[in-house]
């Protein structure tokens, strides 16, 4: 958990700053620890992005999982809820700095390149979601439907101004589709 959070603080300050303008005193400060100390673990800041975004994408992974293998809400209120975590809790992230696009990109090119990449995953995760939930009862249907979420999901990424307009959008999207 705590590296969970010094990943949270450091992609912060890349978006705050942008990436070639991120000094690793900058990253040092965010995480709390001297600037030799994040040499020696990473040796290059290309390395400390990568790490940042495996960290945040495996922890937000295990959430999601969390969500959609609980019982807690309607499948409606469930897939919302693991969208929220997914991408709409850091909204804030990507609209209130002056780089969060740029971020954006640069850590969905991280993600892909990674061993460990669960973008493929969630979207897998949703897709049997949806099956087990009932919402659908064949496979393909299934994918598609989450394929649309997905993609949506995305959208309004990029043109939500805040965490709540994501979450409300997203659940005219979910209630539409599956509704």
């Amino acid at each position: 958990m705590q590296d969970t959070i010094a990943a949270q603080k450091i992609l912060t300050v890349f978006a705050r700053y942008g990436f070639k303008k991120t000094s690793m005193e900058d990253i040092a400060q965010a995480a709390d620890l001297s600037r030799q100390s994040i040499y020696n673990r990473f040796g290059s800041k290309e390395a400390v992005f990568d790490w940042t975004v495996e960290t945040i994408t495996t922890e937000l992974f295990r959430q999601v999982t969390k969500v959609l293998t609980s019982k807690t809400e309607t499948p409606l209120e469930t897939l919302l809820q693991a969208y929220n975590i997914w991408t709409g809790n850091h909204v804030s992230i990507w609209m209130g700095t002056g780089h969060g696009a740029e971020i954006i990109d640069l850590a969905m090119a991280s993600a892909n390149r990674s061993a460990s990449y669960q973008g493929d995953g969630f979207a897998i995760l949703i897709s049997e979601f949806i099956l087990k939930s009932g919402l659908e009862k064949d496979r393909s249907p299934a994918e598609n439907k989450a394929f649309v979420l997905n993609l949506a999901s995305k959208g309004l990424l990029l043109i939500a101004k805040s965490s709540e307009e994501y979450a409300k959008g997203m659940q005219r999207v979910i209630f539409a589709t599956l509704g």
